[in-house]
């Protein structure tokens, strides 16, 4: 029987007044040992030299990834499959400006295109795809991925998502092996992307869902 759980990501946000990197820590061991089966207490959070996190003990075999933004945070976990998660604060910054100098030009003028009081919303939805993707990868926005092309949103697809539930993704222009998906979370305040590689005909499950207040 195919094993379902190695090709399901689970994600995790939520909300940090502060501290929003111990909270994704906590947040991140939580849901490793919810995953494994394992004690929460056994399990350690370490990085490597390039600065990669990964789990030590029954999670030690989870693909991870975390991200924290203004007071805010997300986790992503999976059994097998290189996973990239990013998440930003819809915050008020020069949308067009920066989508000229750090997007494609097909993104850019999704950005320019946008209207005015929807322009940063629409800049973090393509910007997280960015830079979940180059987590997945392993590389962040080194060795190309700066220049990665992502997906503009399809009409209709800001403003809203189910929360929790299950995030779609659909591979990068130009790179099947690399699916992405994002979501506004928190009422809209938040963009949340999530990025997967997997061969094209491999189905992937993303689970989204809410930090509770919980200690591990």
């Amino acid at each position: 029987m195919p094993d379902d759980t190695a090709r399901t990501v689970t994600v995790v946000w939520g909300n940090a007044s502060r501290g929003e990197r111990y909270a994704a820590h906590r947040a991140l061991i939580r849901a490793a040992a919810d995953t494994t089966g394992g004690r929460a207490g056994a399990i350690r959070l370490r990085h490597r030299p390039d600065g990669r996190p990964f789990l030590t003990g029954a999670a030690s075999g989870l693909r991870v990834s975390i991200s924290h933004s203004r007071g805010v945070f997300a986790v992503a976990l999976s059994a097998s499959l290189p996973v990239g998660v990013d998440v930003e604060t819809v915050r008020p910054v020069p949308a067009e400006a920066l989508a000229r100098r750090w997007l494609d030009a097909s993104a850019a003028e999704a950005v320019a295109l946008a209207p005015l009081a929807g322009r940063e919303e629409t800049f973090f939805h393509l910007w997280t795809q960015k830079e979940a993707a180059g987590k997945a990868h392993g590389s962040g926005l080194r060795h190309g991925g700066l220049t990665r092309t992502v997906a503009a949103p399809a009409a209709g697809e800001l403003g809203g998502a189910p929360e929790p539930g299950r995030l779609s993704l659909t591979a990068l222009p130009g790179a099947p092996h690399t699916r992405c998906g994002t979501a506004p979370v928190g009422s809209g305040r938040y963009i949340l992307a999530v990025a997967v590689l997997a061969p094209p005909a491999d189905p992937v499950g993303v689970e989204v869902r809410t930090a509770t207040d919980r200690q591990p």
